[in-house]
């Protein structure tokens, strides 16, 4: 699942794969900020100041960089609310019931199948070609799925859906990365990264505004001044960028193998767990194994032999 195709510089390709790499270390620290806030902070509010927050960064720097003037008067504007309501604050509020609902590291391990999730997707929705190896590492991912499932504690008769609402969230990111270079291939990247995190910022503002107003959500917002010092970083990392640095490396060398790098994800949290005092259970690294096997054996059966 590649954006459209652009010549690119050996810098460029450089520049992309380093790209991928920082932008995928700073998501990962979504994971367990995340898991911490959830104590006293409900998803919604979660989402909300982190989007919201996102999106003042990315118009900030937007501003700074490109002539705004002209890529507003050229912008799709009913694609880009789409992408970002669905592609960035339906799927950011999933990750963080995903992460309720089940553990950080569980999460970070079902994200690892992004790469076997954008194969499945544009094969059934854009009607591109199985990637080779694709059962065995669909059988392998599961597999590694349902140690995850097993390893926050849970029989499955106790299963909360966690791990299911991470795999929906994953499926919404793959749908966004790759429509955003296909609807607006001739964005710069801030700009995309900038017009869809504001634009699903809006739409997830109005939500909170009416369930505020109306009392039919109650919308539960922390007090720690730690807290929201925490929320500043997901606004100012994960949120912003991280998505720009995602964008970036998309647009030089394409959404496959920057799927590759969310192999990063769960040792980034393991890491992160451990440095505050939570380790990984043994069926945690079994299962961070088998997903990581079949994501690997998949991608190394599609390696160019060109390149």
């Amino acid at each position: 699942m590649n954006s459209p195709k652009v010549h690119v510089t050996k810098t460029q390709k450089l520049l992309g794969n380093f790209a991928f790499f920082i932008g995928v270390t700073i998501w990962s620290t979504m994971f367990p900020a995340t898991e911490y806030l959830l104590i006293n902070w409900d998803p919604v509010a979660i989402t909300f100041v982190r989007m919201g927050g996102g999106a003042l960064v990315l118009l900030a720097a937007f501003a700074l960089l490109e002539d705004v003037s002209s890529t507003l008067q050229a912008a799709p504007w009913g694609k880009i609310f789409l992408l970002g309501i669905i592609g960035v604050s339906v799927s950011t509020l999933l990750f963080a019931w995903g992460i309720k609902l089940s553990s950080a590291i569980a999460a970070a391990l079902i994200a690892t199948t992004g790469p076997i999730v954008a194969t499945l997707i544009t094969r059934f929705l854009y009607s591109e070609p199985l990637r080779r190896g694709i059962v065995l590492g669909v059988l392998l991912a599961v597999s590694g799925g349902i140690c995850a499932v097993l390893g926050s504690g849970d029989r499955f008769d106790q299963f909360k859906g966690g791990e299911f609402l991470v795999l929906m969230a994953m499926s919404l990111w793959v749908w966004y990365s790759y429509n955003c270079q296909r609807w607006l291939p001739d964005f710069p990247q801030i700009g995309i990264a900038a017009l869809t995190v504001t634009a699903g910022a809006l739409g997830f503002a109005t939500y909170v505004g009416v369930a505020e107003f109306s009392g039919f959500d109650d919308i539960r917002f922390g007090t720690s001044i730690h807290e929201w010092m925490i929320l500043g970083w997901l606004s100012i990392g994960p949120a912003s960028t991280s998505i720009f640095l995602w964008h970036f490396g998309v647009s030089r060398i394409g959404v496959t193998i920057g799927s590759m790098y969310q192999n990063l994800v769960p040792i980034v949290v393991v890491l992160i767990s451990i440095f505050l005092g939570q380790y990984p259970t043994m069926i945690h690294l079994v299962a961070g194994v088998l997903i990581i096997s079949g994501v690997l054996y998949t991608q190394i059966r599609n390696l160019p032999t060109n390149s």
